[in-house]
């Protein structure tokens, strides 16, 4: 059974001796000490649980002690003595930290009750900072956990995303890769840009969808070997108004920011785009971006209308249209990070489809 330890600390011996006796007796594993000094060497020699001090001695006081005490041993529990007592002098100490406050002559009677009560006390702080450790210990856990299924959430609605805006554009193997590369492309440049991290990561979100309107057009035009007729062009550009129509009215920020991407994303710095013909800043941030990220990819990739471009020459043809096609300051983003695009470029070849059927067949 664990036995107690108690410190006694009064600069007459006869107190200390009667005081650490009685304590034996009851049970309790008992030193004394002369002075304030010496207490606090013994506390940092060995633990103990409940400390008495006389108030009145020589050198630092017992409040002194009390309050050295409560700083560097906040878990101790204490009782204060001393001959001459007042009301104030009561007050300072019960303050200051101290359980109990008894005058002396000492009723042993009284101090081994208030030594049951204090150390009773002390037991249920203790258990009641390890409850506290411990939930902080289980909400540290559960936090861990949730951050960890947020991320999850956060990739399989990623993919999603991908695997819904493909189906926009099905027929075509290279849709998958070049989705996830204008997504790439898109955050990497908002990043860049000095965009929040809220507002990099709705673009990443948001931007595989910028084509989704696709789903509405017919084939025979989508995948057309060569150039569009005239009506089949304008059939093309409803792509824009057929996309914004399946994300609008939605109560999510996502499909709002991806709405105005489907929207916008061919609309030109010199207002010569289309839907709207917007011009310069009126065009959302987010349609400015996807449209040069967009426009890479189609550059560097194969197309039922034209063979795949070489990486200089579409760098080039971006470059000559700055101010024109493209917000200025975003195709010197985009210069500016070329060899992460690149990287992405590289890191994202294969087709998607093409992978998942190779993989069946």
């Amino acid at each position: 059974m664990y036995k107690a330890r108690i410190l006694s600390v009064d600069d007459e011996v006869s107190v200390r001796q009667v005081i650490t006796e009685f304590l034996k007796n009851k049970g309790y594993f008992s030193r004394s000490v002369a002075n304030a000094r010496s207490a606090i060497l013994e506390l940092r020699r060995r633990p103990y649980d409940l400390i008495i001090i006389d108030i009145l001695m020589p050198g630092e006081d017992g409040i002194w002690l009390l309050k050295r005490v409560r700083r560097e041993f906040p878990d101790l529990a204490a009782i204060m003595l001393t001959a001459v007592g007042t009301i104030q002098m009561a007050i300072d100490c019960l303050k200051a930290g101290a359980y109990d406050y008894l005058i002396k002559p000492i009723n042993f009677e009284e101090l081994e009750l208030s030594i049951e009560k204090a150390l009773e006390k002390r037991q249920l702080e203790l258990k009641v900072k390890e409850y506290q450790a411990h939930l902080e210990e289980m909400v540290d856990e559960r936090t861990a956990q949730l951050r960890k299924a947020h991320q999850l959430l956060k990739k399989s609605q990623l993919e999603i995303i991908h695997r819904l805006s493909m189906a926009a554009e099905f027929k075509d193997i290279e849709t998958g890769a070049h989705i996830k590369r204008v997504s790439e492309y898109s955050a990497a440049i908002a990043k860049n840009l000095g965009m929040s991290p809220h507002e990099v990561e709705l673009i990443l979100y948001a931007s595989p969808m910028h084509d989704i309107g696709k789903i509405g057009i017919p084939d025979h035009i989508l995948l057309k070997k060569g150039k569009l007729t005239h009506k089949e062009w304008e059939i093309m550009k409803k792509h824009t108004i057929i996309g914004a129509q399946i994300l609008s009215n939605s109560d999510f920020e996502l499909l709002e920011v991806a709405k105005v991407i489907a929207l916008t994303h061919h609309e030109r710095y010199d207002g010569k785009g289309y839907p709207q013909g917007l011009k310069g800043e009126d065009i959302p941030i987010e349609g400015r971006i996807v449209s040069l990220a967009d426009a890479f990819d189609a550059l560097t990739s194969k197309r039922p209308y034209k063979p795949a471009f070489s990486i200089e020459k579409s760098i080039s043809i971006i470059k000559e249209e700055r101010g024109k096609q493209f917000d200025p300051n975003i195709v010197d983003t985009f210069l500016a990070i070329k060899e992460e695009i690149l990287s992405i470029r590289e890191n994202i070849k294969r087709p998607i489809i093409q992978t998942k059927l190779a993989k069946i067949l």
